[in-house]
């Protein structure tokens, strides 16, 4: 099942839930094997998603089949036996406490207290600066290059190339942080790597319009920010192909 909560860290698109039954007399290494497959399958389509794995396990663990996946339950949930479990992909993400039966069930209820904090809590905000290029920029770069009198620029250095390079970078410098902007952007850790200023615009949109309870604007932008994500993400997967 997939499953897309009120609340879920941005890092998070939606959580995918695989609900296991083992019987007691089934086979050990085949129903691992049918569980990785069933798993491996979904991670490869869902590569950064919530995965959760929970059920009546019996005698079968995933400690080894899976070994990226962490189990939970460390409480007794039928007699003194744990035979339901739940893996998750993500380390310290919750912790078990037992509860009673509920009705005439024969397993006790297992309360799951979420301890997972969100990357951007965890991890720094970083900051990187770049020149915002532009037609405009790249012709008034141009024309102040062409206004240069570089003979007398570099004629008090002719004698030591070093000294000549150094003072043709530094005038280079100079002339692009007056021409070219300079753009400071704040990356945070939970961002996806596909999200550009376009979509971060159309999600302002989508917000305006939710809160202002128009109806046929958030259709409209919700339709076109569909139509973006598709595309930046295809971007961003010819991005990494070029790279191997």
């Amino acid at each position: 099942m997939s499953l897309r909560p009120y609340y879920l860290p941005r890092e998070f698109g939606h959580v995918i839930v695989v609900i296991v039954y083992i019987p007691p007399r089934a086979d050990v290494g085949i129903a691992g094997d049918i569980i990785h497959s069933a798993v491996a399958k979904l991670q490869t389509q869902h590569p950064e998603e919530l995965v959760l794995i929970s059920g009546d396990f019996n005698h079968v663990t995933l400690d080894k089949t899976l070994p990226a996946f962490s189990q939970y339950v460390d409480c007794n949930t039928r007699g003194n036996k744990t035979i339901d479990l739940l893996y998750a992909n993500v380390k310290d993400a919750y912790s078990a406490a037992p509860l009673p039966v509920l009705g005439k069930a024969d397993h006790n209820l297992v309360l799951l207290q979420p301890h997972y904090k969100p990357r951007v809590r965890v991890l720094p905000t970083t900051t990187r600066s770049f020149r915002k290029w532009s037609p405009e920029a790249e012709q008034a770069l141009r024309d102040c290059f062409g206004t240069t009198d570089w003979d007398i620029l570099q004629g008090s250095h002719s004698e030591n190339i070093e000294e000549v390079v150094d003072c043709t970078t530094e005038y280079i410098n100079f002339c692009m942080d007056i021409v070219v902007p300079v753009r400071t952007v704040h990356s945070y850790a939970n961002n996806k790597p596909w999200i550009t200023s376009d979509i971060k615009g159309l999600l302002n949109q989508k917000k305006r319009a939710f809160k202002g309870g128009d109806q046929h604007e958030l259709k409209r932008v919700q339709k076109e920010l569909r139509v973006q994500l598709r595309a930046a993400k295809e971007q961003y997967r010819r991005k990494l192909e070029q790279k191997l």
